[in-house]
């Protein structure tokens, strides 16, 4: 899957909308159809994004190094 940038638009605005409506106790946001086409398109790719990282993150586990040192002290 290719890296390009994120664009998060979309999530950006409906999120702001809706702090907005809690702020001034609106029971609804409604959105037109380009709103909400780029809001579900942006949802995806930012689920598929995440689901790469995952997958990413399985196949190649980081290498764990435990050093351990012990000091009898001073008795």
């Amino acid at each position: 899957m290719s890296r390009n940038p994120l664009n998060t638009i979309a999530i950006e605005n409906f999120l702001q909308a809706a702090k907005v409506a809690g702020k001034t106790n609106q029971r609804e946001i409604k959105l037109d159809a380009k709103q909400y086409k780029d809001l579900a398109d942006s949802i995806g790719i930012v689920l598929a994004r995440l689901v790469e990282l995952q997958d990413n993150a399985l196949a190649n586990p980081p290498e764990e190094v435990i050093n351990i040192q012990m000091d009898g002290g001073n008795f």
